[in-house]
């Protein structure tokens, strides 16, 4: 009797050491999952432009970009000194300029730029161009040249976060728009030099042709197919 009590227990025993064995060995193993692994091969590669982490690449901009943009420089009214005789028939003068250089222009621009005059003494016009020009392409050195591509250590990422490729694709719908623009900037060279230098605080509300006629100096001039081009190099607001 005593023999068969002891056998008992002995299974007893090996029963519980075998289960608590089968449950150690249960958590030892990973439990299975399944796991879906996904790769878009459409996707451009992050390009090295510069750009901070969370900047939009826009590479396909910058391509399309650089393959559509023109821009020539017209260096011979550079420099030239003209009289003005009013705010408002300054564009008309201006256009028998720019005629001189065989560019037919489509029409005269409808803002008079006269708050750039009041403010910093300069007109800023913009023409579209009739007709058809040779206009050359541009590089992605020209981009850098202009400051739409900057360094990387020119990039605030809190100020920037797509370092600037909303203006590109802005520039690029531009450049789509298959138009020729003639750009040029003149500044003031008489008294007045713009209401920033004279400290007149009520610039904006006085009457532009009060220091007209006027002579100006052109400072820059171009023909392009963007007329954003000159955003950061003639920058102002």
């Amino acid at each position: 009797m005593t023999v068969t009590w002891w056998n008992k227990l002995k299974q007893k025993i090996s029963s519980i050491m075998t289960g608590s064995k089968s449950a150690a060995i249960q958590k030892e193993r990973p439990s299975g999952m399944n796991i879906e692994m996904r790769f878009d091969l459409t996707r451009e590669p992050k390009p090295n432009l510069g750009l901070p982490p969370n900047a939009i690449p826009g590479l396909s901009v910058i391509k399309q970009l650089v393959r559509g943009l023109r821009y020539r420089a017209i260096l011979e009214p550079i420099g030239q000194e003209v009289n003005l005789t009013s705010i408002e028939k300054a564009p008309e003068e201006i256009c028998s300029i720019i005629h001189q250089y065989g560019i037919s222009i489509e029409s005269a621009p409808r803002d008079y730029s006269s708050d750039a005059f009041l403010k910093y003494g300069i007109l800023d016009y913009q023409f579209e161009v009739s007709g058809d020009f040779s206009v050359e392409p541009q590089g992605v050195r020209f981009l850098k040249d202009l400051g739409f591509l900057l360094d990387k250590k020119d990039v605030d990422d809190s100020l920037f976060l797509d370092a600037g490729i909303g203006v590109l694709e802005e520039m690029l719908d531009q450049v789509k728009s298959n138009k020729v623009f003639f750009k040029i900037l003149l500044d003031s060279q008489g008294g007045y030099r713009g209401g920033h230098i004279s400290g007149n605080k009520n610039w904006l509300s006085a009457n532009p042709n009060e220091y007209f006629p006027c002579k100006f100096k052109v400072r820059d001039a171009c023909l392009t197919n963007c007329s954003l081009v000159w955003l950061n190099k003639h920058f102002y607001l």
